[in-house]
């Protein structure tokens, strides 16, 4: 029973996610077939819509008014980071995560957060430098009031912006890499891994199953 609750909670979570991204691209329905889409609306936003080979990146003329050419490079490189690198997959792999287990909610955040800074990183590198990144995230910030599609990635979406912005401006991080499965190191790495996946998903099973003996004893 326990794990059938866990999967009726996550399909109904695919279910949504599946119709969020089909209204958002219904909602371009007309427009041409481009990798970028401008829209001339008053609100200023922005964001990644991840599509297979129709991924497209939105953003709108107000957005774009309130920023440098610069800067406009440095968004549609953190929009297209974000589109070639999936992060709407890890994003959805960790909201499943939490709904299996309410004790993983705090990764939703910070996959959240790692999700940005790697589209920013990328962007960096993209347009040749940091701080014209971090001046993009800060003004989109000031005047966006978010999405209209809040499941997906934007320049000023999750995480907290100053803290994004610190980073750009400080020192450029460190390069690192899973190591190799066939080195001691590396096979210790992931095995840990894997270790740590099975207790997650052994753990969402006996919550899930404690909640429901709970619900069952508790009297209305």
């Amino acid at each position: 029973p326990a794990l059938c609750a866990v999967l009726v909670v996550c399909g109904r979570s695919l279910w949504r996610h599946g119709r969020v991204r089909r209204g958002a691209h219904r909602a371009l329905a007309g427009l041409r077939e481009t990798g970028v889409v401008v829209l001339p609306d008053g609100a200023p936003y922005a964001y990644a819509l991840p599509g297979g080979r129709r991924d497209r990146v939105v953003v709108t003329t107000a957005m774009l008014d309130c920023l440098e050419p610069a800067e406009r490079r440095a968004l549609f490189a953190h929009e297209r980071a974000h589109l070639a690198a999936r992060h709407h997959r890890f994003l959805l792999a960790v909201q499943l995560a939490a709904r299996a287990n309410p004790f993983l909610r705090p990764l939703r955040t910070a996959v959240a957060y790692t999700a940005e800074r790697w589209a920013d990183e990328d962007a960096a590198q993209a347009v040749g430098s940091r701080r014209t990144v971090a001046r993009a995230i800060g003004k989109a910030a000031l005047v966006s009031r978010g999405t209209p599609v809040a499941t997906l990635a934007g320049l000023a979406a999750a995480g907290p912006v100053p803290r994004r912005v610190a980073a750009l401006l400080g020192p450029v991080p460190a390069v690192r890499s899973w190591p190799s499965l066939f080195t001691s190191v590396g096979a210790a790495t992931w095995g840990a891994a894997v270790g740590a996946a099975v207790s997650a998903m052994s753990s969402a099973n006996s919550a899930v199953t404690m909640v429901l003996i709970l619900h069952a004893a508790t009297p209305l």
